[in-house]
């Protein structure tokens, strides 16, 4: 399959119940990933939400922030749950402890977000 086009669409809030849709479309040129383009269109739709007063560069960072403090504490898991291991691995051999649980690998407790733009259709009253 070969993209030729992509498009990124977001919506900002901008309180008392009013938004802001920002569509942007790219086709994409040689040499350039589908991923590095819609990066390009995020950020050109938050420069552009940025001068109606949005707070888009402020959400953006935070999910990072976010996301990298994710990644350390699964980090430090996965390393207490291997040290655990090789403990109850050295209690059985020793039958010091021969029941010695062993840790399962942590998976993600919570499903990743949806990256993207629902669009709601809303009947007239």
């Amino acid at each position: 399959m070969k993209i030729t086009q992509v498009e990124y669409q977001a919506l900002y809030n901008l309180g008392d119940y009013n938004n802001e849709r920002i569509s942007l479309k790219a086709i994409l040129e040689d040499g350039e990933t589908p991923e590095d383009v819609v990066a390009q269109l995020r950020e050109k739709a938050i420069a552009l939400n940025a001068g109606s007063g949005g707070e888009a560069q402020d959400l953006y960072s935070r999910i990072y922030r976010y996301k990298r403090d994710l990644e350390t504490l699964e980090a430090k898991i996965k390393t207490a749950a291997d040290q655990w291991n090789q403990t109850a691995t050295f209690l059985k051999a020793q039958g010091l402890n021969p029941d010695a649980p062993t840790l399962e690998p942590f998976q993600s407790l919570l499903a990743p977000a949806d990256e993207g733009v629902v669009e709601a259709e809303i009947d007239s009253f």
